[in-house]
């Protein structure tokens, strides 16, 4: 399975085909091309509804730190 993390959000391809990737937000699951999921996320953030990325322990940490 490969798993590629794009702005928050997880596309993931259990087939190993490079034009079938997975996008799960919430209870909704979207199947299509990496470029046409990847425009969706950047439609849906524009029009705001989608929820917030997940942030990492890690990521946080660095900005605690700065």
């Amino acid at each position: 399975m490969k798993k590629i993390f794009y702005q928050g959000f997880t596309f993931t391809n259990s087939d190993g085909k490079t034009d079938n990737w997975t996008l799960a937000i919430g209870n909704q699951v979207r199947v299509g091309s990496l470029f046409e999921l990847r425009r969706q996320v950047h439609f849906f953030t524009e029009l705001g509804i989608l929820p917030p990325p997940k942030v990492s322990q890690a990521s946080l940490s660095l900005k605690v730190k700065k």
